[in-house]
C-alpha cells in the first residue's frame, strides 16, 4: 500500500509542474501579440515610437530622449482598419505654456500640451501619419507628419497627399 505522505507530495510536485507549464504556455502567448514599441516613424520631430496601451488609449512618445508623449483615444488594440484619432500631447517645454496643466504618463504635471487630431493614410501597418496639433484648448493648427521606419533604417518618406 503507497505511503500517503509520499503520494500527496507526488501530487503536489504534478500540480507545480503544470502550473510551470501553463504559465509558460501563457508566456508564449503573449510574445505572439503585437510588439507595440515596433512601431516606429520618423518625423521632423525626431522618432515618434509607439509604447504602450492605456485603457482605450494609445501612447506615443517623440523627440530625443522621449522628449514629449501623444495619448491617443480610441488606438490602443487597432492594428488594422486605421482612421482618424483624436487625444493631445505633452512634453517638459513648448512655445506656449497653458494656463492649466496636464499629467503624463509618469504622473508629472506640465503646462505644456495642445490638441491633436492624428489621421493615418495607409489602414494597416506600415503606414503614415498626418497630425493636426494646437497649443492648450486651442483648435489644432500645426501639421505633423510621420513615416514608418521598418527593419534597419528609415524608409523614404512617401509623398503625402
Amino acid at each position: 500500500m503507497p505511503n500517503p505522505l509520499v503520494t500527496a507530495l507526488f501530487s503536489r510536485q504534478q500540480f507545480y509542474k503544470r502550473c510551470v507549464y501553463a504559465t509558460t504556455l501563457c508566456a508564449l502567448a503573449l510574445n505572439m501579440l503585437p510588439v507595440r514599441a515596433d512601431e516606429v516613424w520618423g518625423s521632423y520631430y525626431g522618432k515618434v515610437v509607439y509604447q504602450t496601451d492605456r485603457g482605450k488609449s494609445a501612447i506615443w512618445t517623440y523627440g530625443d530622449q522621449a522628449k514629449g508623449a501623444m495619448f491617443i483615444d480610441g488606438l490602443a488594440g487597432q492594428y488594422q482598419g486605421r482612421g482618424t484619432y483624436y487625444g493631445y500631447w505633452r512634453q517638459s517645454e513648448s512655445k506656449v505654456k497653458c494656463d492649466a496643466y496636464r499629467e503624463g504618463r509618469d504622473g508629472r504635471r506640465t503646462y505644456h500640451w495642445g490638441t491633436l487630431r492624428l489621421q493615418f493614410l495607409d489602414p494597416n501597418f506600415p503606414s503614415r501619419w498626418s497630425a493636426e496639433i494646437g497649443y492648450c484648448n486651442q483648435p489644432p493648427t500645426l501639421v505633423w507628419r510621420g513615416y514608418p521606419i521598418v527593419g534597419e533604417g528609415e524608409t523614404h518618406p512617401l509623398p503625402l497627399p
